[in-house]
Parts: C-alpha cells; sequence; structure tokens
C-alpha cells in the first residue's frame, strides 16, 4: 500500500512546528507574509498558473491542491501590499500556497552548507515542504521566484525571495522493476558517458556517478514512501516499483550546472522511454519524455 501523506521530504533530527495563519484570502498581507509564496513579473499569467498546478496535481481542487495546502492568488502587488507582506520589489504579482509550517534541520553531509545558506530557518517538512515544491517547481517555469517564510517575525528579514538554480534541479523515473547497473551504465553511455557504480546495497538499490559532476541513483519505491500528486492517478500496489533520481552535484557555478543539468535531463528523458516509465522533476512536475526516433 502506498501511503499518499507522510513528510513529503526526509526529516532529520527534530522538528519545530508552529500553527500557521488561517489561509484567508481576505487578508492578504498576513497570508503572503506567512506563507510560501510564488512571485512573478510581467503580465499577469493566472491562466498558465491554473494548468501547471493541475499538472502538477490533477486531481487539484483550488483553493485545495494538496493534502494540507490551501492555493491563493493572484495578489498584484500594489507597494503597499508588497511593504504589508515583506515582499520585495520587482514583482507584480503574487500566489501563495498555505500549510501548517514545520521546518527540520539541514542534515550534514555534501550538499549541507548549501542548503544551510538556502535554508537558514530550517528546511520545510510535511505540507509546508510539498507547498514549496509547488511554489519552487512554478517559479522554475515561469521565470519567477518563491519565498518561504521566517519561523518567527524576528527572523523575517532575512526570509528573501530565491531564482531557481539549475544546480539543485533533480529528475526521477518512476517505473517497474530495476536495471542491473551494468544494463543501466549501459543505456545511459552516450548521454551520460563516464559512469561508474559507487556503492550497492543490492541488486536493486545501488548508485552510479561521475566524481563532481553528478550522480544517478537506483532503489525500490517502498511502502510507506511519499507519493507525487502527479503519479497518483496511476499507482497501484506494484507499481511504481523503482525510482531512478538523477542529481547535480555541486558545482563551481550556474554556468557549469546548467551544463550538468541538460545532461541529466536528456538522460532521464532517454531513460524514461526505454523503460517506460513516468519522469517528474524534483518538485514532482511531469516531463515528456522524449520518444528516441527524435533525438
Amino acid at each position: 500500500m502506498k501511503n499518499l501523506w507522510p513528510a513529503a521530504r526526509p526529516a532529520f533530527g527534530r522538528t519545530r512546528v508552529a500553527a500557521a495563519d488561517p489561509a484567508d484570502p481576505a487578508n492578504p498581507a498576513r497570508l503572503l507574509r506567512t506563507s510560501p509564496v510564488l512571485l512573478l513579473a510581467g503580465p499577469p499569467a493566472h491562466e498558465a498558473v491554473s494548468r501547471l498546478v493541475h499538472e502538477w496535481n490533477p486531481l487539484a481542487d483550488p483553493p485545495h491542491v494538496a493534502e494540507g495546502v490551501r492555493w491563493a492568488g493572484p495578489f498584484p502587488l500594489d507597494p503597499m501590499l508588497r511593504a504589508d507582506a515583506g515582499l520585495p520589489s520587482g514583482w507584480s504579482t503574487a500566489y501563495a500556497a498555505s500549510a501548517v509550517r514545520r521546518r527540520t534541520r539541514v542534515p550534514d553531509g555534501l550538499d549541507a552548507g548549501l542548503l544551510r545558506l538556502r535554508y537558514p530557518h530550517g528546511m520545510p517538512a510535511g505540507a509546508e515542504a510539498v507547498a514549496w515544491s509547488l511554489v519552487m517547481g512554478l517559479a522554475r517555469r515561469l521565470d519567477g521566484a518563491a519565498r518561504l517564510p521566517a519561523v518567527s517575525v524576528r527572523g523575517a528579514g532575512s526570509a528573501v525571495a530565491q531564482r531557481a538554480q539549475a544546480q539543485e534541479n533533480s529528475y526521477c523515473v518512476y517505473g517497474n522493476e530495476a536495471l542491473s547497473w551494468s544494463t543501466l551504465r549501459s543505456v545511459l553511455c552516450l548521454s551520460l558517458p563516464e559512469l561508474d557504480r559507487n556503492g550497492a546495497a543490492a541488486d536493486d538499490d545501488y548508485c552510479l556517478d561521475r566524481p563532481g559532476s553528478f550522480e544517478v541513483s537506483v532503489r525500490p519505491f517502498r511502502d510507506g514512501e511519499f507519493v507525487p500528486y502527479a503519479l497518483r492517478p496511476r499507482t497501484a500496489d506494484d507499481w511504481p516499483g523503482t525510482v531512478y533520481r538523477f542529481r547535480c552535484l555541486p558545482q563551481q557555478n550556474e554556468v557549469d550546472a546548467s551544463r550538468v543539468d541538460a545532461q541529466l535531463r536528456a538522460a532521464a528523458c532517454l531513460l524514461a522511454d526505454v523503460v517506460g516509465g513516468v519522469l517528474l522533476d524534483g518538485d514532482g512536475f511531469p516531463l515528456l519524455a522524449e520518444p528516441a526516433g527524435r533525438r
């Protein structure tokens, strides 16, 4: 049985839970101040936003877009609302994804330094992590920005709007039984040359990487694991069985990260086509695998 509602991201250590303000569109400044926010510039893009929200969750019924997440907007940002909500200048429209605030400390690891800079108040967990994935994924697609609120009024000044970075992209292919590591390396050898195995817990639980560039991890999709909303219309007790995750490792600059990201996306599309899987990005948005004949 697939679990449709655990914490959206792994929780490490203790978590802090704070009661969120009600998602009350009648008080937009309070809502925007206390919720994960999508910021857009330029002409209104409400139709595009609505379409993308329904791609992320085909069963969304706004304002209820996910369990524990309420969607509100668009809010035109005049100078008074922008100031009351503590939002930066340069943006014309905002949306809010309201959820109970829950944070967990950044775990130690290769990306810990970067993550602590990006999440000075802790990483979102539970429904707030789902809300954050939605607004960050929308910002990535619509050339916008996203802001995660601080955990207290005192820290509000350090809650800044963030643009999506190529280095933070990841791609997940959901499929049936796992390919062996040697078969997977053969499938990806043209897209991702110089791949080698970097550890294996089992035949269906292993990692391939190119040191300093990227990694491709393969593992069973376990019972109780969070199921992305885009997958839910087709999940079954025996599907998905495997997840292949393509992830960029820390790069020196955004140019290098963008180059690696383009390689990973092409390789993930290829693999989804080969195994007949479903390809989502790290925010849970579906990506279409390009048919092999068109490459």
